[in-house]
């Protein structure tokens, strides 16, 4: 079999609504609905798209967007997040755009109608998806399966219970919901790859004090669905923590790697953690086992997005994937460098192709070992090593 690649762009969480007057509270957002485009490295949007055509950032196949368009189901919040999502898909070349809708999408305070989703229905301009058969079944069962030539997504409306504020405290997927999914997906099972994007967590997410109360219910059976047919990414926002991690499914001990996005220009995550706002491309591979490359940028307010070596934020690259053990992939580096005082990090990556997918974590392990072999690399892996030395050579 061919491998498939896919190329994802990930916008989340935008959050966007116009400036706030006197006595209407603290702007929540770097994405405002009425903020000049200059100076350009102080708006998220135009910053990006500069550096989008002077290639700094590659094209991608699919834009996909997790929900949280709007703060607080501000109205023209709603309409100009999902302009500038439009806008960053078009400049990036994407075949598509995939949306989702988050808690502060829904109008759950009946700010503007009594029925929640009027806002989201109302957006129009092919949101959350462009053909209307598809947007149809997303609203009448909280979900919809998109199948296209080489990738499958499962796009899930965590917020299809929010009929009120009190239902609007976690994420839900009903007992229907996972029926319709474990239906469609047992009359489809092949090696494509497969995606599951919603706007909340399917798993607990407490890190920085981010709390538990909120995540999808009966997400469980939702997981063990995804198991059973071994999806390859979980994507969600609403968290506002950047983070990469597995999820071992219960009954089928299927490893699910779960990605949440952070916020593309919330200010809360700033304010309460310390948390950046980051951009992310996602490149997936597969032949039978799927493997994926993260590269994320940072947002500085004045300063525009970039790619720090910040070992507290987010690495601007990391992966996913990898099949071997962190100690075996030592030895194999170390066999390489047995007669070479030193070599190019993208020449050890031809024979060591897995070095590539390792999470965070994984990759400073990996590090250490190497320092214990007395291998050294001349910048972490979180971003992109140039040059790998052997210290007993030199």
């Amino acid at each position: 079999m061919d491998k498939s690649i896919l190329r994802l762009a990930i916008i989340s969480d935008l959050h966007c609504h116009p400036k706030r007057k006197t006595g209407e509270g603290k702007d929540e957002s770097y994405l405002l609905t009425d903020k000049l485009r200059v100076p350009s490295n102080d708006h998220p949007v135009d910053d990006l798209l500069e550096k989008i055509n002077e290639n700094k950032i590659n094209k991608v196949d699919l834009t996909l967007c997790p929900g949280d368009f709007t703060d607080k189901a501000n109205q023209q919040g709603f309409i100009s997040g999902w302009g500038f999502s439009l806008e960053l898909h078009r400049a990036l070349g994407s075949r598509e755009i995939i949306a989702t809708v988050g808690n502060h999408d829904v109008d759950v305070y009946a700010q503007n109608s009594n029925y929640t989703l009027d806002i989201a229905k109302g957006i129009k301009r092919g949101f959350p998806i462009e053909d209307e058969t598809s947007q149809d079944i997303f609203w009448s069962k909280g979900c919809v399966i998109l199948e296209r030539d080489i990738f499958r997504i499962l796009l899930i409306n965590s917020t299809h219970f929010h009929y009120n504020k009190e239902a609007s405290k976690s994420g839900k997927v009903g007992d229907a919901m996972i029926e319709y999914i474990e239906k469609h997906l047992s009359t489809h099972n092949d090696n494509k790859i497969k995606i599951a994007m919603s706007h909340h967590h399917p798993i607990d997410h407490s890190i920085l004090n981010l709390g538990e109360e909120d995540k999808i219910q009966n997400a469980d059976a939702l997981l063990d669905v995804l198991g059973k047919y071994k999806f390859d990414l979980f994507i969600h926002g609403h968290k506002h923590h950047p983070l990469i991690r597995y999820h071992n499914t219960t009954t089928y001990s299927h490893r699910l790697p779960i990605f949440a996005s952070g916020s593309f220009s919330s200010h809360s995550n700033l304010m309460f953690t310390s948390v950046r706002n980051s951009f992310h491309l996602i490149t997936l591979q597969k032949d039978k086992v799927c493997k994926g490359e993260i590269d994320s940028w940072t947002f500085f307010p004045n300063s525009g997005w970039s790619q720090p070596n910040d070992e507290s934020g987010f690495p601007s690259h990391t992966g996913f994937g990898c099949e071997k053990s962190i100690e075996d992939l030592a030895e194999a580096v170390e066999d390489i460098m047995k007669d070479q005082g030193k070599m190019a990090w993208v020449d050890i990556i031809k024979q060591i192709p897995d070095l590539q997918y390792l999470l965070p974590d994984e990759g400073k392990n990996l590090e250490n070992l190497l320092l214990e072999r007395q291998i050294q690399i001349d910048k972490s892996l979180r971003a992109k090593p140039n040059q790998v030395y052997n210290l007993a050579k030199l």
